[in-house]
């Protein structure tokens, strides 16, 4: 996993590769290759002139038509990219990656009502490859296409038969449309199958929360982060319920005033033009937090720029300093999983425009989240509550009218660090310059770079 202070190619597996084509220029194989290292390693240019050259030589695999598509679409030549997935599919249509990156291009182009039609074609020429069918029902329900996902697990359903996956995805839809007696029903008739699937236990939680059962969403919520303890959906649902029944574990789980840190970390003049010119879509990504606005695409960090490297080295030294001094606490999910470093699996940009917001979310994935600010309009950087960083507001969709718990005013060339399992969203704001922000989520490591 990489450390997030720079590309994680190799050069020295950049060197070898162009060794072996010196030997042998018709080795279409090692060209591919090397394409994929040279984009690990920043080389866009590079990149694409060896994975075009590739594919003119005949190695026409639907894993080059993918790498081409990544490349063009690195290079700003959307139309070109999505011709080179849609190629891809048409060779191997069970292979995912292609169909998981046109769901996320394509409304970002302005073109969301495409985003599930290479999935749905390829359903239909390899109904057997039950991945497809995970990722497609995964994409609608991120997309919140909560009939179409209906129709898919119906489809699934009637050829794979009962699973507890697949009907979890059905409660997602079900309680989404308002229908939350449904839902209850087929996810307690799903763990009674399979009563240790983490996830039905969270949507489980869910659920109880929007019919006002706190206590019995404590007892669901418990039970997935007992399954799953590094997942943040179950602990942040933990955390609404414990406020609802006004209990003590709420303020040891989120402890808003020493888990939310500020951090001045500085600002290089350079970086705001140096984001800017990453900013080329059109529209925010249908499965985002963002409202009004656009971000990056790729892992920010392994960008080969000097500026955005400078920046990740900052910032994984600022919070290795701020963790070392927190206390450990070995029954908190946070912090139990302290370490001496922490890696960037993912890493970004937003540009919010005028009324631009982030809806209230947390991180699944995550263990650190966080702001940076990079650009803040007039009008926010006054300081009286425009675009702000809101603390402890559930999601919308459970119904549940609860204030803040901690509001945390941007300030440019500030880093907001918090855990992942944190309810934030920002308030909207209208000027007419945009907020540049840069994210990530972070996790912690051990001494040969895996995480904990």
């Amino acid at each position: 996993m990489s450390l997030g202070i720079g590309p994680t190619g190799s050069p020295a597996q950049v060197a070898a590769l162009q060794a072996q084509l010196a030997a042998s220029p018709s080795d279409r194989i090692a060209r591919h290759n090397l394409a994929v290292e040279l984009r690990k390693c920043g080389r866009l240019d590079e990149a694409l002139v060896e994975i075009e050259r590739a594919w003119n030589d005949g190695l026409k695999l639907a894993e080059t038509a993918t790498m081409r598509g990544h490349l063009l679409a690195d290079a700003g030549r959307f139309d070109e990219a999505l011709a080179a997935y849609r190629e891809a599919v048409r060779v191997k249509p069970e292979l995912i990656e292609p169909h998981t990156t046109m769901a996320s291009l394509l409304p970002q182009l302005g073109r969301g009502s495409e985003a599930l039609d290479s999935l749905r074609d390829a359903l239909l020429r390899a109904p057997h490859a039950a991945a497809l069918w995970v990722e497609a029902m995964a994409i609608a329900r991120g997309h919140q296409l909560w009939g179409q996902l209906l129709d898919l697990a119906a489809q699934a359903q009637a050829r794979f038969g009962t699973d507890t996956m697949i009907e979890a995805f059905v409660a997602n839809a079900l309680t989404a449309q308002g229908r939350d007696d449904e839902a209850l029903a087929r996810i307690d008739a799903a763990l009674v199958l399979e009563p240790t699937y983490p996830p039905a236990h969270t949507i489980r939680a869910h659920i109880l929360l929007k019919k006002g059962d706190p206590a019995g969403a404590v007892a669901a919520a418990e039970q997935a982060a007992r399954l799953l303890p590094k997942d943040q959906s179950s602990w942040a649902l933990l955390g609404v319920a414990w406020r609802l029944l006004n209990d003590e574990r709420e303020h040891w789980l989120c402890d808003y005033d020493n888990l939310v840190m500020p951090i001045d970390l500085g600002l290089d003049p350079r970086l705001l033009g140096v984001l800017e010119e990453r900013h080329q879509l059109a529209a925010h990504p249908a499965d985002q937090s963002l409202r009004g606005g656009t971000q990056t695409r790729g892992n920010l960090f392994e960008a080969d720029d000097p500026v955005i490297g400078g920046l990740a080295r900052a910032t994984k030294a600022a919070i290795e300093q701020r963790i070392a001094a927190l206390r450990p606490d070995p029954a908190h999910p946070f912090l139990s999983r302290i370490t001496r470093s922490v890696s960037f699996p993912t890493s970004w940009s937003v540009r919010l425009a005028s009324s631009g917001f982030h809806i209230s979310h947390i991180h699944p994935a995550g263990w650190l989240s966080s702001a940076y600010y990079v650009s803040l309009p007039p009008e926010v950087a006054a300081g009286e509550g425009q675009g702000a960083l809101a603390f402890g507001v559930p999601d919308a969709a459970l119904g549940l009218d609860l204030a803040p718990r901690r509001v945390v005013q941007p300030q440019e060339g500030h880093l907001v660090l918090f855990p992942s399992y944190l309810w934030h969203g920002t308030t909207p704001f209208e000027s007419a310059a945009p907020r540049v922000t840069v994210a990530f989520d972070s996790l912690p490591v051990d001494n040969t770079g895996q995480p904990v």
